[in-house]
């Protein structure tokens, strides 16, 4: 597969996690404001997205192409949608979580190691 597809495809996936994850943790909340949700969630999912693809091509050391999108998706959403700490710590719990199962679910059912390389989940396609 095109490696500009795939990369299309771990965003929007990435994206949709993201909105999923704020959404458990603003409750009743996300509907006011959603416009804002999907603002940031362009900027910090999109955005992170970005840096580690081109983190190369900027010559970012290795701990910043891995230091700036996490603190995009976990700083900038409870900061910019103001949320109370009970749904930050909700969030930031979640977002580890939803993450490591994105993770799981792409290396082991398509072979797609790209979200978290450092850890090693083998393929469903190895064993076949």
């Amino acid at each position: 597969m095109d490696y500009a597809l795939r990369f299309l495809i771990l965003a929007a996936v990435t994206y949709l996690t993201f909105l999923c994850t704020v959404r458990l943790a603003m409750g009743t909340q996300y509907k006011a404001k959603s416009f804002s949700i999907n603002i940031i969630g362009m900027i910090a999912v999109y955005g992170s997205f970005i840096i580690l693809r081109y983190g190369e091509l900027l010559k970012l050391p290795e701990y910043l192409c891995y230091a700036f999108p996490i603190i995009l998706v976990a700083v900038l959403p409870p900061l910019a949608l103001k949320m109370k700490s009970d749904q930050t710590i909700k969030y930031l719990v979640l977002a580890v979580l939803f993450l490591v199962l994105l993770h799981l679910c792409l290396s082991f059912f398509v072979g797609w190691r790209d979200i978290l390389p450092f850890i090693k989940i083998p393929s469903l396609w190895d064993f076949i």
